[in-house]
């Protein structure tokens, strides 16, 4: 009964669950032929439907880019709070920070910091900071591939429901990404990108991330976006499954 209800909860939502600290900035990052402007989108939705049970469903979000001439920055953020029967389904959030400097060149300086938590996998707290360069290694008309490579310090404190586990880690880890985006028509989007994070000291032991999207586009500013997310983590924290994934189905407006 519960599941059913949550389904109605969620008509474009998901399917699985998602262990990972990434975000998949280059979904944000816009190409513009002019500078020192703002653009993104903000969304904020509540709804309460009241039958023989109660469902609460709160959701807010944000991608804001800032273009100036040289360098972009970056605020993407996110929260998603679900409530059942007086039992909270679902409840997490991030929030992302990400500058790229000297954006045009064909290696580019990144710094980002992020923290995020989410209450359902036993997640409390998680607090990153890194640094990488990116590297352009193919550029057409409809298409760009870009590599990054950096370290980054995480920040993690695990704790099952009934709190009898706690988990606390502290950790430099190396994070290497390739990214492919491009128009596959002149409506059909595709924007794909992995990550192969992992310690210096177990670097054959990695935590592995993968988010395809399709993107169908509706106008100038609505699309429909398709988003498969898959990660594979070599050393899961607590009992979690080292396989998650997640896929979900959305409107975006975009300004």
């Amino acid at each position: 009964m519960k599941i059913g209800l949550i389904l109605l909860a969620f008509p474009v939502f998901t399917s699985g669950t998602v262990f990972s600290q990434v975000v998949n900035v280059e979904r944000y990052r816009v190409t513009a032929d002019t500078v020192n402007i703002l653009t993104g989108g903000l969304g904020v939705g509540l709804n309460i439907s009241q039958n023989k049970t109660q469902i609460i469903r709160l959701n807010n979000s944000a991608d804001l880019t800032y273009i100036s001439r040289y360098h972009d920055y970056i605020l993407l953020g996110r929260n998603n709070f679900l409530r059942v029967e007086g039992d909270n389904v679902l409840n997490d959030g991030f929030i992302h920070l990400r500058s790229v400097l000297f954006r045009d060149n064909a290696y580019a300086p990144e710094l980002f910091l992020q923290a995020q938590y989410n209450h359902d996998w036993g997640l409390k707290r998680r607090a990153l900071a890194g640094a990488a360069i990116r590297i352009r290694f193919a550029q057409a008309q409809n298409f760009t591939a870009f590599a990054s490579t950096g370290l980054m310090y995480e920040n993690e404190i695990w704790e099952d429901t009934d709190q009898l586990q706690r988990e606390v880690f502290g950790l430099i880890k190396s994070t290497t990404s390739v990214n492919i985006r491009g128009s596959v028509t002149e409506n059909l989007q595709l924007a794909a990108i992995s990550y192969y994070q992992a310690r210096p000291d177990r670097f054959l032991k990695p935590r592995f991330t993968s988010d395809w999207q399709l993107r169908f586009l509706i106008s100038e500013n609505l699309r429909f976006v398709f988003q498969f997310v898959s990660t594979y983590d070599s050393n899961p924290p607590l009992d979690s499954s080292d396989f998650i994934y997640n896929i979900n189905n959305l409107l975006e407006v975009r300004f």
